[in-house]
């Protein structure tokens, strides 16, 4: 009887505490003048629901996507999984000389940048390599030729969310553009393209200014046969601090290639052929290797700052698992709605297109999102990794600016507000935030809010969100 009386009053407290929040997250909503058919809003507790606005209706969910696709990668790699970058030659290197080619085979590393080089370069010079007589070749052959997913948005752009997907892939195929004010007043700012290589044309058209508080900057790539040039404009203050810009770039396994021919110089090795794209030699054997990085340390560079480039090539990372053959987006798309399958998911109730999120195609429901972040928090092996990978409120990623307290403490203090770890997402008229807010001595909840509408609204999306948040306390 005893044990009755607490569960019929720990039933009463949670249906009041139910019907309040109800009434306190609708304020909220009217508070900010959103029409709750523009919303797909959902919170649950150890898996019972506690507010539902739309829940199942199908919405674009942009980069909400890339929750799916970390769940997926999770459950189907081992954790110590490994994309190695090797450097082959089918020749023995004599007295410091490579008569044959050397041969750069990539391994699908979303985490291969300039440290990376490095790691290879130096282990190649180990072996007391100075002249490579033939060729470097770029061998990209784990993954297929389309470097642009057709389920993206149609439309290409320089910026660096839209970078193209290789096997053979460096600093997430993206260059940095760092700007200084020049050294008078009228002359040209400094511009660094970084890392350096000539794979990349610059052309300067900015102007230092003597005026405070000028700062209108703009770059842009365009192609140059097989290369890139890099056309910066503009005015920048003389008092101003340094600002960057990032462009992708549009041929990965030539950046790849003249990247390695600028780390090799640097490192005292000549190379006397050219740079091509092209198989490995089958004779050819590893003389040195660069490995990922772990594998929750790509999903973290993925989830804290929403990387496109990231989960496509984990995507087809998926994909060149299953199969000796280049590996094919669609394929590992497949891959993802298998796991889809294994956790109870109807393939005609969702659409994946794109893993990244970088299209209007895609359709899932805040319920369905719900229910895969519960799955994993319910998966032990894979849900720290998880977590830890998910931008943090007030810290860091994509959260950081957000969800401060007014005294400037982060509201991830545990004696201040909830620790909410979320991912974000974003297209025009389209914004989505998704995860868990920590309670103190007791279980994380999950929420999913998502708005399908206009873009002006879509603005103050983020506010808005941010104020449902305060309220779960």
């Amino acid at each position: 009887m005893k044990y009755l009386s607490f569960f019929l009053l720990v039933t009463s407290m949670s249906s009041t505490f139910g019907t309040e929040l109800n009434t306190q997250l609708k304020a909220v909503i009217k508070k900010h003048h959103f029409n709750e058919s523009s919303l797909g809003l959902y919170i649950e507790d150890e898996g019972r629901e506690i507010f539902n606005i739309n829940a199942s209706k199908l919405m674009v969910p942009a980069s909400l996507t890339k929750i799916v696709t970390a769940a997926a990668v999770l459950n189907s790699f081992p954790m110590n999984k490994k994309f190695d970058t090797k450097i082959l030659a089918n020749q023995v290197i004599k007295n410091g000389k490579l008569s044959g080619d050397l041969c750069l085979k990539g391994g699908g590393d979303p985490s291969f940048v300039s440290e990376k080089m490095w790691y290879l370069v130096n282990e190649l010079k180990r072996t007391d390599l100075s002249i490579v007589e033939g060729d470097l070749l770029v061998d990209a052959t784990r993954f297929d030729d389309e470097l642009f997913d057709s389920g993206r948005e149609s439309v290409r752009v320089d910026r660096a969310f839209d970078a193209p997907i290789s096997a053979a892939s460096f600093n997430w195929n993206s260059t940095n553009i760092f700007i200084r004010p020049g050294e008078s007043s009228g002359a040209p700012a400094k511009v660094w393209l970084d890392p350096k290589s000539d794979y990349l044309e610059l052309e300067n058209n900015t102007k230092t200014t003597s005026k405070s508080g000028v700062k209108s900057l703009e770059a842009s790539r365009i192609k140059s046969g097989d290369h890139d040039k890099i056309i910066v404009s503009g005015t920048i203050s003389m008092d101003a601090p340094e600002a960057v810009i990032y462009k992708s770039i549009s041929n990965p396994n030539l950046w790849i290639g003249l990247q390695l021919k600028e780390f090799l110089i640097q490192r005292g090795i000549t190379l006397k052929g050219k740079v091509k794209v092209a198989a490995c030699p089958t004779n050819a054997l590893v003389i040195a290797t660069s490995p990922s990085k772990n594998l929750n340390e790509i999903l973290s560079d993925m989830l804290k700052f929403s990387n496109n480039f990231v989960a496509e090539m984990l995507a087809k990372n998926l994909a060149a698992e299953q199969s000796t053959s280049p590996a094919r987006m669609k394929d590992g798309i497949e891959e993802i709605k298998k796991y889809l399958d294994s956790i109870g998911f109807e393939r005609k109730d969702y659409v994946l297109e794109n893993v990244s999120g970088l299209t209007r195609d895609n359709r899932f429901s805040a319920k369905q999102l719900a229910f895969i972040l519960n799955s994993v928090k319910n998966d032990f092996l894979n849900f720290p990794e998880f977590a830890s990978g998910l931008p943090i409120a007030g810290v860091d990623g994509t959260l950081k600016n957000r969800m401060k307290s007014k005294n400037g403490l982060k509201i991830a203090h545990p004696d201040d507000q909830n620790l909410v770890r979320a991912k974000t997402g974003y297209l025009d008229g389209v914004v989505g935030l998704g995860g868990y807010i920590g309670r103190k001595n007791n279980s994380p909840l999950i929420f999913v809010f998502m708005f399908n509408g206009d873009y002006q609204q879509g603005m103050a999306t983020r506010a808005m969100f941010d104020d449902l948040i305060k309220q779960l306390k």
